[in-house]
């Protein structure tokens, strides 16, 4: 007669076969997740990840580019695990209150596409005194990552630097364009920087600079607003609480939760923010402009965003220029920081993108009176020709 465990034995036997080959092939899928990374990390690694990057970048679906830009700034978030971009934690201090984060005072660090330089009010630009000099221009640049290239050659340096050689007149003779870009800013962080500390410097003209960024699922003003009510902090503006009671909002919805409940929302939250900027300027005796700036991305990923974007805008009767085809002659590889982990503009990007800008002005009048507050011509690069 069998004993229990003979007949049991077969049956065991087939059981652990399946649960090995099942257990190989999740530790395979998990391998291949993280060979880029491994591979990295050592010998020859790197030249082998060259090869295997570009073939998945071939393929790469809007998921893939939200999963790698919203590893980018997991050093943003109090409660990280992860540092995100080299060094991004340790360039921005924690604030408790609407804009919580932002970029730390006298940062001078290189990284890899050049210098990340802030002044003494944590600002990517020289010292600029509150007080505007005698005939002096100022433009208030309102953005996020994009607009913090490498210290000198990022565009908003060039836009200065062009101005300068290009559109002085008896009555303006300096242009200082000021920086007040910080990492992963929503257009809410962006507008209330652009409602707090930029007055202070006096601006003739305030530019938002939207990008990608705001439409990607992780980021933009619905993560930005659902971050505030999970950590208990005011949302300050009477608009943003009207809209979170109107959704259904609740403090103890999870952080999905709270941007599907946002989503209806999106337009109008925008609209709202833009159109604070204009009537800002508006009563300074200042004009404004938006600027729609790209990352080095197919533009497949990225048209219906900056379609949304166009149409956001429209209404506030504002110059909007539309940059988004920047890279589209170019391989992305050669324009970004690191093709294998950072795909932000590198030098040459930034070139590219002041050089798009200026030829894009050109045709937009109302664009260049809002910005230089006249006409002028400004030359290409000598770097992007």
């Amino acid at each position: 007669m069998a004993t229990i465990s003979e007949v049991k034995s077969p049956r065991m036997n087939e059981f652990t076969r399946r649960a090995t080959l099942t257990i190989l092939l999740i530790v395979g899928v998990l391998a291949l997740h993280e060979l880029p990374r491994l591979l990295r990390k050592t010998p020859g690694g790197h030249r082998i990840n060259q090869i295997i990057t570009p073939m998945s970048r071939d393929e790469m679906s809007r998921e893939n580019v939200d999963a790698l830009v919203d590893g980018y700034y997991e050093g943003l978030r109090r409660d990280a695990t992860a540092p995100g971009l080299p060094g991004e934690r340790e360039d921005i201090q924690f604030r408790n209150d609407f804009l919580r984060y932002e970029l730390k005072p006298n940062l001078n660090r290189p990284y890899k596409a050049g210098l990340r330089f802030t002044n003494s009010m944590g600002m990517a630009n020289p010292e600029y005194p509150y007080a505007k000099p005698p005939h002096t221009r100022r433009i208030a640049i309102l953005g996020d990552s994009l607009s913090l290239g490498p210290y000198g050659h990022d565009y908003v340096a060039q836009l200065e630097n062009r101005l300068n050689q290009n559109c002085r007149t008896p009555e303006i003779q300096n242009y200082q364009v000021l920086n007040f870009s910080v990492y992963a800013y929503s257009i809410l962080q962006m507008m209330d920087v652009g409602l707090t500390k930029a007055p202070l410097f006096h601006p003739d003209a305030y530019v938002f600079t939207i990008t990608d960024l705001e439409a990607m699922d992780t980021l933009g003003w619905r993560t930005h607003v659902g971050s505030l009510l999970i950590n208990g902090t005011d949302l300050k503006y009477d608009y943003l609480r009207k809209v979170v009671a109107e959704a259904g909002v609740q403090k103890t919805n999870h952080l999905p939760t709270i941007r599907k409940k946002l989503s209806p929302y999106i337009q109008p939250v925008q609209r709202w923010a833009l159109r604070q900027i204009r009537d800002q300027a508006a009563k300074q005796g200042a004009s404004m402009a938006i600027f729609l700036i790209p990352a080095p991305l197919s533009s497949d990923l990225v048209d219906a965003d900056f379609n949304e974007f166009q149409e956001t805008a429209e209404p506030l009767g504002v110059p909007v220029i539309d940059l988004r085809d920047t890279f589209s002659s170019v391989n992305p590889a050669t324009v970004e920081v690191d093709p294998n982990s950072d795909i932000h503009p590198n030098v040459l990007g930034h070139s590219m993108i002041a050089d798009d800008l200026f030829a894009k002005m050109q045709a937009q009048p109302a664009a260049w009176l809002a910005l230089a507050g006249h006409p002028c011509e400004v030359a290409s690069s000598a770097a992007a020709k």
